[in-house]
């Protein structure tokens, strides 16, 4: 019964992605063109002579879901879904070519402020070119929060509610000569003098909600919001957008301030249920900040990120929310005298 609209969906979605895959290809071959005409302003940008490092970070991220014009559920337009998402702390060693990563949500920090089986889990993949940023990863709730009064606490569970995504981003950085998205994010390299870039992205992503029990298990205040999930709707977006970063140096490059704006419009195709076959154009922006000190031995940054994506489903305009704000503080070190294991 549901096969048919599942296969002629995924034709069409192959036909959406076609661009991206486009993108992608002229993307990987420019790299090497680029990389072999383009050369690096040594006086703005500069690396460290110790090129390893060992850093602690903690954090904190929130992942938000509202639906405004939802159809006969006046209940749910009132407030916002969460995720369970929660602060974390932990450490990254960078060796040569190596670099481990270990952290750990701290305890008594998520949004239900208390031990539940709703959970959130992710794993994200960056790395940074020149001229490129190159972004993959997914996130899966398992059960979603309804606040209903954060002062006294009160929240409403979901356990049965899961949403899963899947995206990929490619950002292409047009001022690499002058501009390191390394020293403005990271701080892995020196930005000596103040400079900024344009840059472009685009980014694939796919999203799904399913319900485990049957929507007539919940509230009838609840019955059309979890009526509509329970039909497992899904969607593949395609974002594009574009915007402009710029990293105020002081002292040299020992002090920074890099701020970032981008927005842009993102293409939407319901998979299932089909909500006739036209493609939506929707929306999506980004504010990002990142300041600190980045000295020759020590380096610390705070990194504040603000991202919001605007979808048509199940016949309302959900947007989707993920804010997050990080603290690193890191030790630079130099190459050991012998390789560990005659690898490293």
């Amino acid at each position: 019964m549901y096969r048919e609209p599942w296969v002629s969906s995924s034709n069409r979605s192959k036909l959406f992605l076609l661009p991206f895959f486009i993108f992608l290809i002229a993307a990987l071959l420019s790299i090497c063109n680029v990389s072999a005409q383009f050369m690096i302003d040594s006086s703005y940008i500069k690396k460290f002579e110790k090129e390893n490092d060992v850093e602690a970070y903690t954090g904190v991220t929130k992942t938000s879901f509202s639906f405004r014009h939802f159809a006969n559920d006046d209940f749910i337009n009132q407030y916002k879904l969460f995720a369970n998402t929660s602060a974390y702390t932990g450490f990254t060693i960078d060796y040569n070519w190596l670099s481990l990563d270990f952290s750990k949500n701290i305890p008594n920090t998520s949004v239900a402020k208390q031990s539940t089986s709703i959970k959130a889990f992710g794993i994200h993949f960056h790395k940074t070119h020149d001229h490129f940023l190159f972004e993959a990863g997914t996130n899966k709730y398992s059960g979603l929060i309804l606040q209903i009064d954060k002062r006294k606490r009160e929240y409403e569970y979901y356990d049965d509610i899961n949403y899963r995504s899947y995206f990929t981003r490619i950002t292409y950085i047009f001022n690499a000569e002058k501009f390191s998205l390394k020293a403005a994010r990271n701080y892995s390299l020196l930005q000596a003098k103040s400079a900024g870039s344009f840059m472009a992205t685009v980014s694939p992503f796919f999203q799904r909600f399913t319900l485990k029990g049957e929507a007539n298990e919940y509230d009838r205040s609840d019955s059309a919001f979890l009526s509509e999930i329970n039909k497992k709707p899904s969607s593949v977006n395609l974002l594009i957008s574009g915007g402009y970063t710029y990293n105020f140096i002081f002292n040299e490059g020992e002090w920074s301030i890099n701020p970032g704006l981008f927005a842009g419009p993102a293409i939407e195709k319901n998979l299932y249920p089909e909500q006739g076959h036209s493609l939506k154009l929707v929306a999506n922006y980004q504010l990002i900040l990142n300041g600190g000190y980045n000295g020759q031995n020590y380096y610390f940054h705070v990194n504040a990120i603000y991202n919001n994506v605007i979808n048509h489903l199940m016949n309302s305009e959900m947007s989707i929310q993920n804010r997050g704000v990080s603290i690193t503080v890191g030790y630079r070190f130099g190459k050991l005298k012998n390789k560990i294991f005659g690898v490293l």
